[in-house]
């Protein structure tokens, strides 16, 4: 751990000795700040910037692009600290109230995030593979905070800058499947699309269909890249199921099935796989794999409410209706489902506290 005066003397030593042309200093609170940061007091971090004005931001989003802002290779050290900080302000900003795409806070971050990859390709002191990833991991970031609010017109934006930057990354490609997925569940509607810089670019009417169709081939190619991707064999099962290919979806359930190292993966996917069989009339497997989710999670509610349909539809009401009661009155209601509609939102808390350990180091 780098002691805090030692961190912000280090941030400010360039323009200790640039002599009289060298740009204004970051102010000591927002040093302060970025140390309390590093240091994991995320309270004191917080409470010294979030109330700074746009024009301040602005003013130190400017000193922080420049080389000089600190010595050598301590320059990707304050990005990567002040990327984190700014957008873990936007995040509680965010949280008060409906933030706007041109929040100051994200918009800093973002600038920031470009002038870290910049200075990667330009052979920068301090910039390397370690920075390259952190950048990818920040779009990642994001899209996971946007899916989480159902924010689709704003994370397509950052998908679509984040697959110029690295193309052919398939968690990219795996999110952008999943944004039409989401989509694609909205039966009417428009959707509004957002630049990354916070600009509104228009809207279109939703097409479910169309947004089914480009779900398949994102998941598809995101499995091409990287065939182990259980969750992208995950959501293609589900989408394929939904377009009536089930055989299809049946190929790419199992495989999850046989392969998840995740309980709450194995679990959609059993739940699923039922869903392919009932469709097509098939209800006494139907209701096997939903025995089997019920015995991996045995509080899950998704299996067991389409265990009480396949009952049902097979004339076993009674049967159906004890099931409905006993899963209404379990104290527990959570399900993986209720995180799995969200697209990426379920890796939010894991990506957030990996890009925060890499700004402590």
């Amino acid at each position: 751990m780098v002691p805090l005066v030692g961190l912000a003397l280090s941030l400010t030593g360039a323009a200790d000795t640039a002599g009289q042309d060298a740009p204004q200093r970051l102010p000591p609170a927002y040093l302060t700040a970025l140390s309390n940061y590093r240091a994991g007091d995320l309270t004191a971090a917080f409470g010294n910037v979030k109330e700074l004005e746009a024009a301040d931001l602005s003013e130190i989003t400017g000193r922080l692009m420049r080389p000089d802002a600190a010595p050598g290779s301590s320059w990707s050290r304050l990005l990567t600290a002040a990327i984190m900080l700014h957008t873990e302000v936007f995040f509680i900003r965010a949280e008060a109230h409906p933030a706007p795409a041109y929040d100051p806070y994200i918009r800093s971050a973002h600038s920031l995030v470009r002038r870290l990859i910049e200075a990667g390709r330009e052979g920068e002191r301090g910039f390397g593979e370690a920075e390259r990833i952190f950048a990818r991991d920040w779009y990642l970031l994001l899209i996971s905070f946007q899916h989480g609010r159902a924010e689709i017109g704003w994370s397509r934006a950052y998908l679509e800058e984040a697959l110029k930057l690295f193309p052919k990354d398939p968690h990219f490609t795996l999110a952008r499947g999943s944004d039409y997925e989401m989509l694609s569940d909205m039966r009417a509607g428009y959707l509004r699309t957002i630049d990354a810089q916070g600009g509104v670019r228009g809207q279109s009417k939703v097409n479910p269909d169309r947004e089914l169709q480009e779900a398949v081939r994102w998941f598809e190619q995101a499995i091409a890249l990287e065939p182990s991707l259980v969750e992208a064999r995950l959501r293609l099962g589900r989408v394929l199921y939904r377009r009536g290919e089930y055989d299809r979806a049946a190929q790419q359930l199992d495989a999850v099935r046989q392969s998840s190292p995740w309980k709450e993966l194995t679990y959609l996917a059993l739940v699923f796989r039922g869903m392919a069989e009932a469709a097509r009339g098939a209800y006494e497997p139907a209701e096997g794999f939903y025995a089997e989710a019920r015995r991996l999670l045995p509080r899950g509610q998704t299996a067991a409410i389409a265990s009480a349909e396949a009952a049902y539809l097979r004339g076993r009401v009674s049967d159906a209706g004890a099931t409905i009661k006993a899963t209404l009155q379990q104290p527990n209601k959570e399900d993986p489902w209720w995180v799995y509609i969200s697209g990426e939102y379920w890796h939010f808390e894991g990506r957030l506290e990996t890009l925060r350990k890499y700004v402590r180091q």
